[in-house]
């Protein structure tokens, strides 16, 4: 065979994979292979792109030999339509040139902020100086640590004195937890949702206005094939959260690793029952992981808060020694331009699909 031909077949076949790869995410599937999809939508579309262009090159070559049959431009031009439509369905709304979710501040209430840190250090990871440097110089009222043990704990002293109260739930699995917060704390639980060595931090923490927030710190097991985990664990976590936060009045964020993209059907499905919203939404994607890898990186690291907040700072803060980069978010309590932000529209069959993925879940554990 010519090699243009060899070339041409070769683009075809890769298109056709990813295609059907972005589709299988349709499924729900939890399977690791199905769910690992979910996660390089921007990747996707660089090389949808990149093999694109590649064919069009080499089609153009070939129209001087009349050797190329039109069948392979009809089948090439609904590929590249139907993966960069599917994954665009996913990735445009987190785009600059969409409308922010989250509204700008107006006027800034120093009694009224919230100064939000998620970081997940990376059990093994030693470099304490640097992190603790970057915590610092971020200045969060509050910090969500995750894969904290106690060889972390002990490093990061110095850090941990500055803050007047601290949840704290070590542990060497990778799923130790650590809150720290300059706020009063009011009341507080350490949750094992799903897994019985996967903890969650729900508390109740009182701004200098008298506000009160409940916050939650959550990180759910992966899907991933190092230990053949799927996403049962994940969903489960996740959308029982997403219920609880149902009907919640009041000012309430959430914020971990949560092991997800934001336009997962996973997160989608929590942000429509939960009714909260995602600053990112007009912003841009502020990936976080993988910190060693810049040709693939997803937002892993999330900050979801209700209605009652408008936002002041969004930031990816620098490398910590971690497979993960700290996200800071400053945040401001104003309900009364709740009606401002609009959550994502709840689906009829949402409640039905949350009730089948809690019971998976928590079937497996």
């Amino acid at each position: 065979m010519r090699p243009l031909f060899v070339l041409a077949l070769i683009t075809v076949v890769l298109l056709s994979v990813i295609a059907i790869g972005s589709l299988l995410t349709i499924s729900n599937d939890p399977h690791w292979f199905i769910r690992g999809w979910d996660f390089p939508h921007v990747q996707l579309v660089a090389i949808t792109v990149v093999l694109a262009v590649i064919y069009l090159v080499a089609a153009k070559m070939w129209f001087s030999t009349n050797a190329l049959h039109p069948g392979w431009h009809w089948t090439v031009g609904s590929l590249v339509t139907v993966i960069l439509g599917w994954l665009a369905y996913g990735i445009m709304p987190y785009t600059p040139i969409m409308p922010v979710q989250t509204m700008p501040a107006a006027d800034w209430n120093d009694d009224r902020k919230l100064r939000l840190v998620v970081s997940n250090v990376e059990m093994e990871n030693t470099e304490y100086e640097l992190w603790m440097k970057t915590i610092a110089e971020a200045d969060p009222d509050i910090a969500i640590i995750l894969e904290v043990d106690e060889r972390w704990m002990s490093a990061i002293e110095p850090l941990r004195k500055k803050y007047d109260h601290e949840i704290a739930c070590p542990q060497d699995n990778w799923y130790g937890m650590l809150l720290l917060s300059r706020f009063p704390i009011l009341d507080h639980e350490i949750r094992f949702r799903v897994c019985d060595d996967v903890p969650s931090i729900d508390a109740v923490v009182q701004l200098p206005s008298g506000d009160s927030v409940r916050m939650l710190a959550v990180h759910p097991r992966p899907p991933e094939p190092i230990r053949d985990n799927d996403s049962k664990a994940r969903d489960a976590e996740l959308t029982l959260y997403g219920r609880d936060l149902e009907g919640f009045d009041q000012p309430a964020i959430i914020g971990g690793d949560l092991n997800d993209v934001a336009w997962s059907s996973t997160t989608r499905l929590f942000l429509r029952l939960s009714k909260m919203l995602d600053p990112r939404r007009g912003r841009g994607f502020f990936n976080s992981f993988n910190a060693n890898h810049w040709w693939m990186r997803f937002p892993l690291d999330h900050v979801f808060h209700s209605q009652h907040f408008t936002l002041r700072r969004i930031e990816r803060l620098g490398y910590v020694g971690s497979d993960h980069f700290p996200m800071l978010l400053e945040l401001q309590c104003e309900p009364a331009r709740k009606h401002e932000q609009e959550p994502l529209e709840e689906r009829d069959t949402d409640k039905q699909e949350a009730s089948e993925l809690i019971t998976r879940g928590l079937a497996e554990s």
